[in-house]
């Protein structure tokens, strides 16, 4: 039988839940609790504010996330013309998984909500489709049209309705053939 640590989240905010192990795992409960040895340090005169470098940076570099995207878009797409012309063989896949999953995670810094979105939906289809023969090509297809479009027409940093709606849209349809298929 597995070994299962049980837990919940704590007055002290510890984070806790339900975990099953292998037959062979153990439990090494830390001896010293690291929270205890961080101190909060206070600002002197003179000091400059970390978040607010980190916050001016990222501003400075905005002018090329644009740029970027593209870029990774572009991957993407490359990425979908590879895996395309071998029936999405799995090396290709693990490619395209991988290049929409780039975007997935740099989309919501790089200024791009929305392309995020639609990589986060692509991903969800490529992690669960297992077989490539169930593989619904068209619509991987219109995932990454999608984000070369957003990254296209520079879809930035604000709420754009037509690229919210290709997003929701997108997920939906992801949704519902995956359900379909379960």
């Amino acid at each position: 039988m597995a070994a299962k640590a049980s837990a919940a989240v704590s007055d002290t905010g510890d984070f806790e839940d339900d975990f099953d192990f292998g037959e062979d795992a153990e439990i090494i409960a830390p001896k010293v609790d690291l929270r205890r040895k961080a101190k909060e340090r206070r600002a002197k005169a003179g000091d400059t504010d970390p978040v607010a470098m980190a916050e001016a940076a990222m501003q400075e570099m905005s002018d090329k996330f644009s740029g970027w995207m593209q870029s990774e878009a572009e991957a993407l797409v490359t990425a979908l013309e590879a895996a395309e012309m071998v029936d999405f063989a799995a090396e290709c896949r693990a490619t395209l998984f991988a290049r929409s999953h780039d975007i997935k995670g740099q989309a919501m810094t790089l200024g791009f909500p929305a392309a995020g979105r639609v990589a986060a939906s692509l991903c969800n289809l490529l992690d669960t489709v297992k077989d490539a023969d169930r593989l619904p090509h068209e619509l991987i297809r219109q995932h990454v049209l999608a984000i070369k479009a957003i990254a296209r027409e520079s879809l930035q940093n604000e709420a754009n309705p037509v690229a919210d709606k290709l997003a929701d849209r997108l997920t939906e349809v992801t949704d519902d053939f995956l359900a379909a298929i379960a």
